[in-house]
């Protein structure tokens, strides 16, 4: 026998009570007066040492009924076997997803996660079925036992829970994992049909997801998937954000056409239960040296510092802050980045110095900077020297045909050519480099001027006016401009037209590069464009793809694709050897990403270069405070209730399980109570009934 609440059973200590009243009570109950005895002197009676209960009946009716009473409480039952337990199969299907993200390197959060997967695993029995998979940016299954053996599966689980022995640096995306294992148990799980005589359907398949649940992890994933009948999650959130954290992150650089060259920039986050609003802003330089000052940061609150002047002249490697209690987020590494070269090459007859010339207005375009140098180099077009290599060709007059094959042949490699139309002798070359006959340009004379209408701002080209505090065109004036006749009517992007309807700026993909056509120029012989906002953020436009490659290319964070042609000013070949910090080398191909696992520092070399980039984590693992439960609720997750532990599920598994296969005996104990009592009631009042009366003399 059992007993479900055996904590009542110190109840039964109540039995003293009815034994001490009844050792206590002598005095007779019933008196009897005698006339001979009325004038006799009252004595006291003789002391008995040897006090005995009186009434034994009724004590022992009285002590029964409460022990019986503490058996009801207690609730007693007999254990029934199940002879269906011996034959079923894959009763449950518990998948445990484990967070091994960078904010579980918190305080005790990865040994408290692996204790809660310890505790599911005891709570397994015979058939069952398990999956413990691990999860940051991506899924990593650890362990799958499709039929629990004891001790022996318990042993194949624990085998790679201990080789993960600390959680790594990568984010976390907790709707990647959740709809994987959701699509793993739909996938896995037998049909009816295909169920052997003594198997049964799983009667329970379950998700438990081990994490801190923070903000800054992904759940896009799991929005619009539709979940498969029968599955429930359960979220187990582990550790108490209760003292808040501070994060780092490099505030994206200035736009490329800005006049000034701004200094980094890095915003601090305090989040809103912060322990504090005063953080330490440290900077370690190479030769080893420690800056610092007090940065202000109210809790919730964020604030942009600019990298001190001092700081950068002194080659700073490594930034830091401190004053919050978690540190696994604390350090930001930075990595200056080298001077890149920008090369445009300018096909025509313009002088350098000629204010009425394209050429003028191009080269002053461009600012130099400590990341890029814009070297502008002028090629005549009856040039008969090699085609020089660049970024980006701008061609303003007629090509002799040795550069104009040439050309053809760079942007079919994959360069980036504008071409602006001045006269009708340009004619031939467009036709090469279009690839079709017939193509006419003929000048045309506006009576006043022709404005731009029908920009297609969704082109990449375009796209840095589609804000529309840019996308107004109406004061830029076009005194001149070309019409172009008999222009193919596919593989030709018009990417706006004037107003009389020619196209203004065309777009053409030519094998792997690309060729532009103004027609009309931007001097102010021509229009406003050179003298107007729009001019150099078009530039610019036109080179994004070049800077992208060039600017930028030495922040990365855990988990990024690292592109190493971007490297050597985007001139490395061959092998190059990647130095991660700490030991060990990486030999890849510049055909191949290469993907740091950890923060830090790293080298890349080349045969006859070196170049440095920094790795750092991704700034939403610093976003540690909880989310709020009501969001996995709206994205319709088929939670089983409130946030539960597994060791709550497992409690609540077995009280299920108990009360289906036991035999209570509860109500048989409550009945004899009521009728010891009923019993003690009956003879306590016939002892007490009083004696009939005597008449005395």
């Amino acid at each position: 026998m059992s007993f479900l609440t055996p904590f009542y059973l110190l109840g039964a200590l109540a039995l003293a009570i009815p034994i001490i009243l009844h050792l206590l009570h002598d005095r007779p109950k019933n008196k009897q007066e005698f006339g001979s005895l009325m004038f006799l002197d009252k004595t006291q009676p003789p002391v008995d040492r040897k006090r005995r209960p009186s009434h034994l009946l009724l004590l022992l009716l009285r002590c029964l009924a409460l022990l019986l009473l503490a058996f009801v409480f207690a609730r007693p039952f007999v254990k029934v076997d199940d002879p269906a337990d011996a034959t079923r199969r894959d009763r449950q299907w518990i998948t445990v997803l484990l967070d091994r993200s960078a904010s579980m390197q918190r305080g005790d959060l990865w040994e408290q996660a692996k204790a809660k997967v310890q505790t599911t695993l005891g709570q397994l029995g015979p058939g069952d079925r398990f999956s413990l998979i691990a999860f940051d940016d991506s899924t990593e299954p650890l362990a799958e036992v499709k039929s629990w053996l004891g001790s022996r599966s318990e042993a194949e689980v624990n085998l790679p829970l201990e080789r993960l022995a600390k959680p790594g640096f990568g984010g976390s995306n907790l709707g990647q994992a959740l709809v994987l294992a959701g699509e793993s148990i739909e996938g896995d799980e037998p049909s009816p049909d295909d169920l052997g005589a003594d198997e049964e359907p799983l009667a329970r398949r379950e998700i438990i997801v081990i994490s801190d649940l923070q903000k800054g992890t992904r759940l896009g994933d799991v929005q619009g998937y539709e979940w498969p009948t029968g599955i429930r999650v359960t979220l187990e959130q582990i550790g108490e954000d209760d003292q808040g954290n501070a994060g780092i992150e490099q505030v994206a650089s200035r736009v490329p056409w800005a006049t000034a060259e701004a200094a980094p920039s890095f915003r601090i986050s305090n989040s809103a239960n912060g322990i504090s609003d005063e953080l330490e802003f440290l900077a370690r330089t190479t030769a080893g040296e420690t800056l610092s000052q007090t940065v202000h940061v109210p809790p919730g609150r964020s604030r942009v510092v600019e990298l001190p002047g001092e700081w950068a002249e002194k080659s700073v490697d490594r930034l830091a802050i401190r004053g919050d209690v978690a540190e696994f987020d604390n350090q930001f590494h930075f990595a200056q980045n080298r001077q890149q070269t920008v090369r445009i090459v300018y096909i025509g007859e313009d002088k350098p110095n000629d204010a009425e010339g394209s050429l003028f207005y191009l080269a002053s375009a461009f600012q130099q900077s400590t990341t890029l140098d814009f070297q502008v180099e002028a090629v005549s077009g009856k040039s008969s020297g090699p085609l020089p290599e660049a970024d980006l060709y701008v061609i303003g007059d007629a090509v002799d045909d040795p550069l104009a094959q040439a050309l053809g042949q760079a942007i079919e490699g994959g360069s980036t050519a504008l071409m602006v139309v001045q006269s009708p002798g340009q004619a031939a070359n467009l036709r090469q480099w279009l690839g079709v006959d017939g193509v006419v340009i003929r000048d045309i004379a506006s009576r006043d001027y022709a404005l731009l209408e029908s920009l297609k701002l969704d082109h990449p080209v375009l796209a840095v006016f589609r804000d529309a505090r840019f996308s107004d065109f109406t004061n830029l004036h076009f005194w001149k401009h070309r019409e172009l006749q008999n222009l193919p009517d596919e593989g030709i992007d018009v990417l706006a037209r004037f107003d009389s309807g020619p196209p203004a700026w065309l777009a053409a993909r030519r094998g792997d590069g690309q060729l532009l056509v103004m027609t009309s120029g931007w001097t102010p012989a021509d229009s406003q464009l050179a003298l107007s906002t729009k001019f150099i953020p078009l530039l610019y436009s036109i080179l994004q793809p070049v800077l992208e490659g060039k600017t930028q290319s030495r922040q990365f964070v855990v988990g990024s694709k690292v592109n190493v042609t971007r490297f050597n000013n985007g001139q490395a070949g061959g092998d190059v050897t990647v130095m991660p910090p700490g030991d060990g080398a990486v030999a890849i191909s510049v055909d191949t990403f290469f993907t740091p696992l950890a923060p830090g520092l790293y080298t890349a070399k080349g045969s006859d270069w070196s170049e440095t980039f920094a790795v750092n984590l991704k700034t939403a693992e610093s976003r540690t405070e909880p989310i709020v439960m009501n969001q996995f609720k709206k994205l319709g997750l088929p939670m089983s209730g409130s946030v539960a532990s597994p060791g709550d599920i497992a409690a609540a598994a077995a009280v299920e399980k108990t009360e289906v296969h036991r035999r209570e005996y509860w109500q048989w104990a409550l009945a004899a109570v009521l009728l010891f009592v009923t019993l003690e009631t009956v003879l306590a009042a016939w002892g007490s009934r009083p004696a009939e009366p005597v008449m005395t003399a």
